[in-house]
């Protein structure tokens, strides 16, 4: 019988039935224990009658079993495995032990989460139900919560149960944002007297008051003290705190059990949920029968069946722990681990060694290997933290000699597993007993890799450069990598001169190198070139080693694909940056790969920006900073194309919203390269609005930062040219002449491309030539150089000026031809503040044009991301494996967009992909 919970019961009925009607829904329910929260999720599945229930519940003893509970909870509907993508598929049977191990993402087995249960949903509504979700493995709660924020499209409600200390919701952890939280508290003091009554119910009026004070309404307490008040025929003295006064009842409890009973429930204690089968062969080994355990389940105190055997209160293990010396606990945890070797199967033999660990003291060489063998077999599976800790506790249990690797490979898993906080002290520690050249090198540049997006760039550097500067002669390879390294954190901290001395010495310690050292320093070399104005040499030594680069697969080698498209854009070849960016993504999608995507996709935001598919551009953008979000990543660059494309889209308090986060989580870190970037996009914005004096001020700024002043080549941020146009149209025609004489470009080195900047050169001479032939020729030039580039902003800009400047001289049908086609691109661009200077003008020309509006205006961000990848072809099933998501959720952005933009069919929908915009 339920007391009271009207209101929590109503929550989960209300999401019970939209699950039925078609919309997903989640939520965590938070609170201490006993208070009642599996109370409600029996609630749950009571009411869900004929929907499909998926449950599951967390326990201690398999905690440290990667996907222990994602298995338990999946295995009725694993006949729907062959349903996802092969990739997908072959991630999660590798990770639930059904396939052999697959190296992939640490998030493949979080897509194919939400595939699995998206297609378990797809004939009825489906119900999923996760109690102690605290002890549940880390790797099934990551997988569980990102499939829980990813099915609103469907027929899939999930119901968390979590413990927490009093007073503290789980809102306060980053894991659980997006999901919606209860806290669920204790019973009113109503429903707490009729719990009471109906449990004690000769208890006295004074007794269920100080029942009700003793325990706060906690429904598992009310029923603790009104046992034990009923046992002594007395009631409760006051005592100051719930905790204890229930600590003190259980305690009571205890004592009332026989010793050997005592000792067999220290073996549950220990067990912390483990299977009967196991606890009752660890009894016998100890000398306990099972008549030993019967006085504690004829109290209540025990709940046990065919699988599993528990404590009915949760405190009662903590109990137990404390009335219990080291020597009985180290007992029960030894016959626990003499147990488990008699069970066969790779889970057993992970229990094992962590019972083991709490059974003897360190160093102990044999517990060491064998915790070093789980967490083998978790990283194998794709449980990078569980493989972590094993690793971490196998060093504490090794020789001086094993140690500096184990704690090596604890700290990788630590990064794989994406908390990097929890290295450092490792690698340290490492470092300081490491003999070997080699080793020492491979610490220290993880140690500063580390460094470099945990704490100071500046601090990686001197780890970096000092530790390759030592192991130079020794391992050639790894200095040549610290240097490549070591030239991501100058270009974070805008050093260009040093970046290119770094990489040159990576380029240079490489040759005759064997693994991909070389690869790694010429990708860096080419691209410290072309930012220090080397722009052919840059161009060679890409267009060298680009071949090489497209003979590995693109994975584990994502960061040197995602540079040299950088690169590539750099150099105008974006036919090159668009096949790097399309092996990246297509490879990271159909792999589930979600640790490369944000970065890969901000990229692809740079260059579908670049070529005019603006719409394109933003739908990159915000998939990239959500999925960061979503797999806690840094991706400061995918947030600042975002303010880019809200600025250009004149959504100008957006703009300076993410402007503001990116430069204050960049001047927090001293990674002040990127200001250049803000600097600069604030200064366009400025542009596009008219406000010459902010724009003038703003890329002034940004031409006084170091950064700017080393940064040769223009086409990497175009602040320069920029600075002109504003200097040009505020009269100021001796400063702009000035600035141009200093950047302009009327020729690209041979074998190299810039037209580009030639455009840009020719335009800033249009703007500021007199007579109307020399401007006519500027502009034409311009035009020219044009044509040569997928460009069409860059282009409209040209037309606007080239219009202007006819309209000036009064050749107004000139003028209305150039501003007509400036206006179509910008309107179709949707960059509002540069469409209506464009129609000003028109005006100006003595002709009106109705405004207008792009197809995909009204677009979320989803659907526009949905519409570009069925655009390309995909069809719904390959469109959710590519953005993680159900065919439903598909299938429901994919009416919106019909819908918002008139489109009738998934051919029209390249419109969208395929125009300016």
């Amino acid at each position: 019988m339920v007391f009271g919970r009207i209101t929590e019961r109503v929550v989960i009925d209300d999401l019970l039935r939209g699950v039925r009607e078609g919309r997903g829904a989640a939520l965590v329910m938070h609170g201490e224990a006993g208070i009642g929260k599996s109370t409600l999720l029996k609630h749950a599945i009571d009411q869900a009658g004929d929907m499909t229930v998926l449950s599951v519940r967390g326990y201690e003893s398999e905690s440290e079993i990667p996907f222990a509970g994602l298995a338990d909870l999946i295995r009725p509907v694993l006949h729907l495995l062959d349903q996802l993508p092969g990739p997908q598929a072959a991630a999660l049977q590798s990770a639930l032990s059904l396939g052999p191990p697959v190296a992939g993402d640490r998030f493949s087995v979080c897509a194919a989460t939400v595939g699995v249960l998206a297609a378990a949903a797809a004939d009825s509504p489906l119900l999923v139900v996760i109690d102690d979700l605290q002890w549940l493995d880390v790797s099934s709660r990551e997988a569980v919560l990102f499939a829980g924020r990813r099915l609103a499209n469907d027929s899939v409600g999930l119901l968390i149960a979590l413990r927490t200390e009093p007073d503290r919701a789980p809102g306060l952890d980053r894991q659980y944002a997006g999901l919606p939280q209860l806290a669920v508290r204790g019973l009113g003091h109503e429903e707490s007297r009729d719990l009471c009554r109906s449990l004690l119910p000769g208890a006295s009026a004074e007794q269920i008051e100080q029942i009700y004070s003793d325990t706060a309404g906690n429904p598992l307490g009310i029923q603790e003290l009104c046992s034990e008040a009923g046992r002594r025929e007395s009631g409760p003295t006051g005592v100051s705190s719930q905790s204890s006064r229930l600590t003190q009842a259980l305690a009571g409890r205890l004592d009332e059990m026989p010793g050997r009973t005592r000792r067999a429930m220290l073996l549950v204690a220990a067990a912390g949920g483990a299977q009967t089968d196991v606890v009752r062969r660890a009894a016998v080994a100890v000398g306990l029968e099972l008549a030993d355990f019967a006085p504690a389940e004829d109290a209540g105190l025990l709940l046990a069946d065919d699988e599993t055997v528990d404590f009915r209160h949760p405190l009662m293990r903590s109990v137990l722990n404390s009335a219990s010396t080291l020597h009985e606990r180290t007992e029960a945890h030894g016959a626990l681990a003499e147990a488990l070797a008699q069970v066969p199967g790779e889970a057993a033999a992970d229990a094992r060694a962590w019972h083991l660990a709490q059974a003897v003291l360190p160093p102990d060489p044999q517990v060491s290997e064998l915790l070093a063998e789980a967490g083998t077999r978790a990283r194998f599976r794709g449980g990078n933290l569980e493989a972590a800790r094993a690793f971490e506790q196998a060093a504490r249990f090794g020789t001086p000699a094993t140690r500096p690797a184990l704690l090596l490979r604890a700290a990788r898993c630590w990064q794989l597993a994406g908390r990097t906080g929890k290295m450092i002290p490792l690698l340290d520690e490492a470092l300081e007993l490491a003999a070997d050249p080699k080793l020492r090198a491979l610490i220290r540049h993880m140690r500063g890799y580390v460094r470099m997006w945990r704490a100071l760039p500046r601090d990686a550097l001197a780890e970096m450069i000092d530790g390759a500067n030592e192991v130079e002669k020794a391992d050639a390879a790894r200095a040549s990598l610290m240097y490549a390294d070591a030239a991501i954190a100058h270009f974070m901290v805008g050093e260009p001169v040093e970046l290119l001395a770094a990489t040159r010495r990576a380029f240079e310690l490489s040759e005759g190198t064997e693994g991909v050292a070389r690869l790694v320093a010429a990708v860096a070399y080419s691209g410290s070139l072309v930012i220090n104005g080397h722009r052919a040499e840059g161009q060679k030594l890409l267009s060298a080693v680009v071949p090489r680069l497209l003979e590995v697969p693109p994975l584990p080698r994502a960061q040197e694909f995602a540079h040299a498209a950088f690169i590539a854009m750099w150099l105008e070849d974006y036919p090159l940056a668009e096949k790097l960016l399309d092996a990246i993504i297509t490879e990271a999608r159909a792999n589930g790969a979600l640790g490369v995507l944000p970065q890969a996709l901000s990229i692809a935001s740079e260059l579908a920006f670049r070529d005019g598919r603006w719409r394109q551009s933003q739908a990159y953008a915000d998939e990239s900073v959500e999925l960061a979000k979503e797999t806690r990543q840094a991706n400061v660059y995918g947030m600042y194309f975002v303010a880019r494309n809200h600025a250009v889209h004149g959504r100008v308090d957006e703009a300076l919203a993410m402007v503001e986060t990116v430069t204050d989580i960049t001047t927090r870190y001293q990674a002040t390269g990127l200001h250049l970037q803000t600097t600069h996009t604030l200064g366009l914005l400025a542009l596009g609005e008219g406000d010459l004096d902010e724009a003038i001020g703003r890329l002034e700024q940004a031409g006084r930062l170091p950064v700017a002043v080393h940064t040769k080549d223009q086409s990497i941020v175009p602040w320069a040219f920029d600075l002109v146009e504003a200097y040009a149209r505020a009269g100021r025609g001796d400063d702009a002449r000035r600035l141009l004489g200093t950047v302009a470009v009327d020729e690209a080195p041979a074998g190299c491309r810039s037209d580009l900047l030639i455009a840009k050169t020719w335009r800033c001479r249009g703007l500021l030539a007199t007579g109307k032939a020399a401007i006519a020729d500027a502009f034409e030039q311009a035009l020219t150089a044009h044509d040569k580039l997928p460009m069409p902003f860059e282009r409209a800009r040209t037309l606007l000026y080239y219009g202007e400047r006819l309209r000036r001289g009064r050749q107004r049908a000139e003028a209305r031809t150039r501003l007509r086609k400036a206006l179509e691109i910008f309107e179709q661009l949707d960059a509002p503040s540069w469409a209506n200077r464009a129609r000003n003008e028109l005006k100006a020309t003595g002709e009106t044009l109705a405004r207008g509006t792009g197809p995909a205006a009204d677009l979320t961000p989803q659907e526009l991301q949905v519409a570009l990848v069925v655009a390309r072809g995909a069809s719904n099933s390959e469109a959710a494996a590519a953005l993680f998501l159900s065919q439903k959720t598909i299938e429901y952005h994919l009416s919106n967009v019909y819908r918002k933009t008139g489109l009738r069919s998934r051919g029209d929908l390249s419109v969208l992909a395929d125009a300016p915009g």
